[in-house]
């Protein structure tokens, strides 16, 4: 018995790429390179709080083009400031002059911060101490263990982002 191919493994992008390029030039996302490759494109901080949308192009072009982007309510004005760093980091990816403007819109819902499930580091018997006189006097039990989670976390500087 003789086999005339031997199979190798593929990428999976590969079979799907005939599937998803329809949807993603309706979108106008050059093959959605922008979206696959967006943490690259911009950077962690950038991607983590911003997604692309589309891309327009004015008609009969394919060079001064708006990106489109979904941003948090709080973190448009940090795109608004890093507009031309955004911008040159995308025309560098694509390797010509392919965007000149950024058009945002409030919409995009953020993964949870990692930091968030991090286990707090242990206090010391001064700082638990400290949490204890603070909300010795409140009666509501609820409340109560709530306020002693905000000060162990205070102490610990996690409520600062400093893990």
């Amino acid at each position: 018995m003789k086999y005339s191919k031997k199979m190798l493994p593929t990428r999976l992008g590969f079979y799907t790429q005939n599937a998803v390029k329809p949807v993603f030039k309706v979108r106008g996302l050059m093959e959605g390179k922008i979206i696959t490759h967006w943490p690259q494109i911009v950077g962690e901080k950038f991607s983590r709080l911003a997604l692309a949308e589309k891309i327009t192009f004015p008609k009969g072009k394919r060079t001064e083009g708006t990106l489109h982007l979904s941003v948090t309510s709080s973190s448009s004005l940090l795109f608004h400031y890093a507009q031309d760093l955004i911008l040159e980091r995308v025309n560098t990816f694509f390797g010509y002059r392919a965007l000149s403007k950024l058009h945002m819109s409030h919409g995009f819902a953020p993964s949870e911060d990692p930091r968030s499930n991090m286990p707090l580091s242990p206090l010391s018997q001064e700082e638990k101490e400290w949490v204890m006189i603070q909300t010795q006097s409140i009666k509501d039990t609820e409340l109560k263990i709530c306020l002693k989670k905000l000060g162990e976390a205070v102490c610990t500087n996690h409520i600062l982002g400093k893990p």
